[in-house]
């Protein structure tokens, strides 16, 4: 059976590079868990492995697994399993310390971690946003609590993460400002229905737009909900990755707020210095950080967890979501193609399994 899985490059002992592992066919009875569930994956979204927070909850082993969420058909259940029965048509997000790989041809899963697809979904469409729907419904309702007519500007808007941002927000209501680096991002923005209420282009480091755009769109007010993908922490020393994304400043986005706003931010290791601080305090501000792999090391929201992602399929059953695949690949090709995930703004990949 074939697994992708990332392993340490020899050469480069801080890098890694995706394998292909040759794993034994698995046997449900000899996982040793009666709650499991052996999915024949017939899709999986090909993105990137968050190695850092593996790493630091002491989940790696030599090879991490790649590849969380999954579609397939269910092929056989463990002895305590009530909802699922062979045949059925389901979805997954692995857990963050699962030991198989999304991008294989069986996985085991446990019980509480799937859901029922919905007929009217394919399989390619329900990974292509299963994860960036749980994260813009967990940044927009269970962090910012956003509520109808307010204004959310989301940075980096093209990339599928901002995208059903963009798409979930208007559905409830928002007007949107979203930030884009290049002037294909931008092409592909001014296709949404209904269109944005603004889109700033910060190509070539033109990141100080962005208050001014916020200001002058809500009238002096500011945004009510800021979804970043990162920040510049120094601007004032070189950083590589920041300039090269033209991630704004902690103070461009601090300034871009309304009074009581919100920032939902994904920078782990965000400081923000006292002017900065001051200033937040006088809005009356507060910052939540987005992690949504979260809901996957406890069971504590578990059943919120699920009706997420069930409402997430189910918007895109009805076609509130309209995900963006840039294209379908063979599992053989998924090791080469990983190595350039990163480079890909727009779309998801998916790894689509033989039949």
């Amino acid at each position: 059976m074939k697994s992708l899985y990332l392993r340490k490059d020899m050469e480069a002992s801080d890098s890694r590079i995706a394998i292909m592992k040759e794993n034994p066919e698995i046997v449900l009875s000899e996982v040793g868990d009666e709650s499991s569930v052996l999915v024949k994956i017939k899709a999986c979204a090909l993105s990137t492995t968050d190695v850092q927070t593996i790493q630091e909850l002491n989940l790696a082993s030599s090879d991490i697994a790649i590849g969380r969420a999954i579609a397939g058909i269910v092929k056989d259940v463990g002895n305590c399993v009530t909802s699922f029965k062979p045949g059925d048509e389901v979805v997954a997000l692995l857990p963050l310390d699962s030991q198989f790989s999304g991008c294989a041809e069986l996985c085991t899963v446990n019980e509480f971690d799937l859901i029922m697809k919905p007929k009217r979904v394919e399989f390619d469409e329900a990974v292509a946003c299963l994860y960036e729907g749980v994260r813009a419904y967990t940044a927009l309702q269970i962090q910012a609590r956003m509520c109808a007519g307010e204004t959310l500007l989301v940075i980096d808007g093209a990339t599928p993460n901002g995208s059903t941002l963009i798409q979930l927000a208007q559905n409830w209501g928002a007007k949107v400002i979203a930030t884009v680096n290049s002037q294909e991002e931008k092409l592909f923005l001014e296709t949404f229905k209904p269109p944005l209420t603004s889109i700033v282009d910060v190509s070539n480091g033109k990141t100080n737009t962005i208050r001014s755009v916020c200001l002058e769109e809500t009238g002096g007010l500011g945004m009510d909900i800021i979804v970043d993908s990162g920040v510049n922490m120094f601007p004032d020393q070189d950083d590589d990755v920041a300039q090269k994304l033209n991630l704004p400043t902690k103070h461009e986005l601090i300034s871009s707020l309304a009074v009581c706003g919100r920032w939902v931010t994904s920078q782990r290791d965000l400081q923000i210095d006292p002017p900065n601080s001051q200033l937040l305090f006088l809005k009356n501000g507060s910052v939540s950080y987005l992690f949504p792999s979260a809901w996957t090391l406890s069971s504590n929201q578990q059943g919120r967890y699920l009706h997420i992602m069930r409402d997430v399929l189910n918007k895109l059953a009805s076609g509130v979501i309209k995900p963006s695949i840039s294209g379908k690949i063979s599992l053989d090709e998924a090791p080469s193609v990983y190595q350039m995930i990163k480079s890909r703004r727009i779309g998801t990949v998916v790894v689509v399994m033989d039949q």
